[in-house]
């Protein structure tokens, strides 16, 4: 078990999902056809290429957010309602089977977003778990926002401080919920590092969070900021 699947969510911002200009449900319409498709091909590796250029082909049509960011048809569900690559070395026995998709085994297999190399770097697995908690359907979208991801590491001891921390909870879910109104936070996929400036409050709020959710975010942060004692600390986005 990793960032990228847990015991009961999965992520799959890397395979680019996300950059299909699509409703949730018109996106997992598209996962449940290419995994129809995907078992018809039975394992057998020399069909691999056939079926992901006529996937490509398919769904060339489909509006990019971002026409640069790849769309990799390999992605299905692995099992029921769980997303994952099909052609991983797990489900196919191996080791290099996903040098059939566009990125390569050794791409698909040694990138991380910012959360999970955080995560397998210090073993401390808290930030995702507390994601697979209280945000389940939304888990895909924010364990891969490497922007959310920066600013809260701009927390004194973060992900314990406030992940562990009954008392703070309610604030990191309040906050995680203003971030999730950001139309961008719909399309993010873990290519994407974008810079935060966790010294600039204002450009930090712009990337982040809507215009009318400003105020509240940066109270929200302060407030995870305060570590046992009352006061915030002098790291604080107002300073």
């Amino acid at each position: 078990m990793n960032a990228c699947q847990k015991k009961n969510v999965s992520c799959f911002a890397c395979c680019g999902v996300a950059n299909l200009n699509l409703s949730e449900g018109q996106r997992q319409r598209i996962l449940e056809e290419r995994t129809r498709e995907f078992h018809t091909l039975e394992m057998d590796f020399q069909r691999f290429p056939e079926y992901r250029a006529q996937r490509e082909k398919k769904e060339s049509s489909i509006q990019r957010h971002n026409p640069e960011t790849y769309v990799c048809p390999f992605l299905g569900y692995i099992e029921p309602n769980r997303p994952g690559c099909m052609i991983h070395p797990a489900r196919t026995g191996h080791p290099t089977s996903q040098n059939y998709s566009f990125y390569g085994a050794s791409i698909c297999l040694s990138y991380d977003c910012s959360a999970k190399d955080a995560e397998e770097k210090s073993g401390n697995t808290a930030y995702s778990d507390f994601l697979e908690r209280v945000q389940p359907e939304n888990y895909h979208r924010l364990i891969c926002d490497s922007a959310l991801f920066s600013l809260l590491e701009t927390i004194p001891d973060f992900p314990d401080s406030v992940c562990r921390a009954p008392e703070r909870n309610s604030a990191l879910e309040r906050l995680i919920e203003l971030r999730l109104n950001h139309p961008d936070s719909e399309r993010i996929t873990s290519f994407e590092r974008l810079m935060v400036r966790a010294s600039d409050s204002q450009a930090t709020m712009e990337e982040l969070f809507l215009p009318e959710n400003h105020r509240e975010a940066r109270q929200c942060l302060n407030s995870l900021k305060v570590l046992f004692t009352d006061r915030v600390d002098g790291s604080s986005l107002d300073r």
